[in-house]
């Protein structure tokens, strides 16, 4: 495989004799995303297991249109197929255009994008949001007994993930009427925000059983901001991801629960449609990678992973 970041170009050895597989990926910077980071890491690994594959990877800024730019360079370099992890939806849509238009092949990758038709050149590899916001929620409203009041984090406004996991939030909370939303806030997905946000609600006096958080991150945010306050493990928190940190927060007993999107299967499933896509085979239009629930009573099995 030869891998090419936006600033560096590593060259391995390709087998001579058989055909290139040139798989251009634009991805979601890592910065402040455990998550993304994973993602990222999965789809080199897994590009780089097959020496016929060249995998040219960038890397956005806050810049959603850097995408754009980057499948418009996929396009002019004649690749094979092209990865993308967008989470604008507008972005999404346009990137399907591009590529629809061009003829390229197109793997979304973990984000879902919002599209009125999915083509024939088109894949998406994700995993189910709303499963994921209804499987944290289920478990801390069962942990609570169904009874109590919640604080929720919500993710960035613009991403299609963060809206679906919040609508799995509000579905399982509407079975539970004893079971009430105490505050709610958006953090962005970060945990320095999040952790200012919790804690400026527990400055204003506000009380909450559980803290229930569209991502590991601002979990983790929580975790620290009830930890200033002396309350670390006195409210139930809750994350979605299932990083490392997050694991270990649940060892520790400082989260109740995560749930794991599997960045690894993700990025394999990815590699391996654009290498389909490459020598014209047929490709699922959507590949469903499970999430998987984290509670300290598995916990050790995904701490051996």
């Amino acid at each position: 495989m030869r891998v090419a970041t936006a600033a560096l170009v590593l060259a391995l050895a390709a087998a001579p004799a058989a055909a290139e597989t040139r798989i251009f990926a634009s991805l979601d910077s890592v910065a402040g995303q455990p998550f993304q980071g994973a993602v990222k890491a999965a789809v080199l690994e897994a590009a780089k297991k097959d020496p016929t594959h060249v995998l040219t990877v960038k890397e956005i800024g806050p810049d959603p249109a850097q995408h754009l730019r980057n499948v418009e360079a996929a396009i002019a370099a004649k690749a094979n197929a092209v990865i993308v992890n967008v989470g604008d939806p507008a972005t999404a849509r346009k990137i399907a255009a591009l590529a629809a238009e061009a003829g390229m092949p197109l793997v979304f990758l973990s984000r879902r994008p919002a599209l009125d038709r999915v083509g024939d050149k088109v894949s998406i590899v994700s995993s189910n949001d709303l499963v994921a916001g209804r499987l944290e929620t289920r478990i801390l409203a069962d942990r609570l007994g169904g009874k109590g009041t919640v604080a929720i984090l919500r993710g960035p406004e613009t991403d299609a993930a963060a809206r679906e996991r919040r609508t799995g939030m509000q579905e399982v909370l509407a079975a539970y009427p004893e079971l009430t939303v105490a505050v709610e806030a958006g953090a962005d997905g970060l945990r320095d925000e999040a952790r200012g946000v919790v804690a400026g609600w527990l400055k204003e006096g506000r009380t909450f059983d559980a803290v229930v958080s569209a991502n590991d991150e601002m979990a983790l945010g929580a975790v620290a901001a009830l930890r200033s306050a002396g309350l670390a493990g006195k409210v139930l928190v809750g994350g979605i991801d299932g990083g490392r940190e997050a694991i270990a927060a649940v060892k520790a007993g400082d989260m109740a629960c995560t749930v794991l999107q599997n960045a690894a299967a993700q990025g394999a499933q990815a590699v391996a449609n654009a290498e389909k896509f490459g020598r014209g085979d047929y490709v699922q239009p959507y590949e469903w990678i499970p999430y998987e629930l984290i509670v300290a009573e598995n916990v050790g099995a995904y701490i051996r992973r």
